[in-house]
């Protein structure tokens, strides 16, 4: 036991360089380093659902301009932002949501709000102090994108787009090194790919407002909840204040995965999870508040974080790998619809006005 935290501290200061699987096939990288870093990224998200990585193809200057630009969105007035307004219902998840408009949550929270006449009530005791614009592939057949008039914030949709399309590729390049790291051959590795579609990934764009000291003493609020992504993989990229805290499975307590320049903070999703019959851990995480206590008078900073959901077709059934399935290791999940499973998932995160 005396030695949990310095494994701890060892694993979460861990940042992965997967450069050789994002400088293109040209690159003089040998098969040997491809699978060595391969290896340590399988390793990492087996052990803890979530690695720091670097390499990824995004220079630091095209982060902090996409971190602009989402500043700039937020920045607008309310009634500006609101000529894109997020629909009354989870589905379909696009457009500008306002601060405490969606509720983020785990499905322990819902279990231990089971018994409440109205779950949806229950579990908005505690609003989320964010705001946030969800943007998905100009190519989705069930979720179209809702914009900004043009002239709002002129070449915001360009950007965007752009930016999507970007993290989709950076997004192929860690499957691939999934692939290599977990040695699948052809066949399997054709299966992991099905756990990504081009049209229905999804880029969020998040705000968490400066609180000051006198709300945390005053208000009951959070910034996000712990809770699970009930996708594929996740990317995040966030600015220099921090927050953001993952949930160690084996001393289940949330370390810091502090800002690193250049990096991105990949962690597990529920469909990985599923896929690789837990071997993957779908990582709890959260954007944790501070007690009243220990903040300064100046309270908290503003936060601006940009993630980007890997996720496979809508129709696309997720079955477990038959490799992960052994006699030690019985099946622990069924084959489920991505759609449904979401459907499942989400369904509390919206209400309308009169619910």
């Amino acid at each position: 036991m005396a030695r949990a935290p310095s494994r701890i501290i060892a694993r979460i200061a861990t940042t992965i360089d997967i450069s050789c699987f994002t400088n293109g096939p040209t690159h003089p990288s040998s098969n040997e380093r491809r699978n060595e870093i391969g290896k340590s990224l399988v390793e990492a998200l087996h052990s803890f659902g979530f690695v720091k990585i670097v390499g990824h193809g995004v220079p630091e200057h095209d982060i902090d301009e996409a971190l602009s630009w989402t500043k700039r969105l937020f920045d607008l007035p309310f009634e500006e932002k609101m000529k894109a307004p997020h629909p009354i219902e989870p589905m379909p998840h696009r457009g500008y949501s306002s601060v405490g408009r969606e509720k983020v949550y785990s499905q322990e929270d819902v279990m231990g709000h089971k018994h409440s006449e109205n779950v949806t009530q229950s579990l908005r005791k505690i609003s989320d102090f964010k705001e946030s614009y969800e943007i998905g592939s100009e190519q989705d057949p069930v979720q179209k994108n809702i914009w900004l008039p043009e002239g709002t914030l002129p070449n915001f949709r360009s950007y965007m787009t752009a930016l999507y399309d970007r993290l989709a590729g950076v997004s192929k390049s860690i499957l691939e090194a999934i692939s290599v790291g977990l040695a699948l051959d052809p066949e399997e590795h054709a299966k992991l790919l099905k756990l990504m579609s081009d049209r229905h990934c999804q880029l969020r764009l998040l705000h968490y407002p400066a609180i000051t000291k006198g709300m945390l003493q005053n208000e009951l609020l959070a910034r996000l909840p712990a809770h699970n992504d009930w996708g594929t993989v996740t990317l995040l990229f966030q600015d220099g204040h921090g927050g953001l805290e993952l949930r160690d499975p084996d001393s289940q307590e949330f370390i810091p995965a502090d800002p690193e320049q250049g990096a991105l903070v990949l962690n597990v999703g529920d469909m990985l999870q599923r896929f690789t019959n837990g071997y993957f851990i779908s990582a709890l995480h959260r954007v944790s508040v501070p007690d009243a206590e220990v903040v300064s008078e100046s309270g908290i900073p503003a936060r601006y974080s940009i993630p980007f959901f890997v996720a496979p077709d809508f129709s696309h059934t997720i079955e477990t790998l038959e490799r992960f399935i052994t006699v030690d290791t019985p099946a622990k999940y069924e084959p489920v619809r991505f759609d449904q499973y979401g459907s499942l998932i989400s369904r509390y995160q919206y209400q309308s006005e009169d619910s």
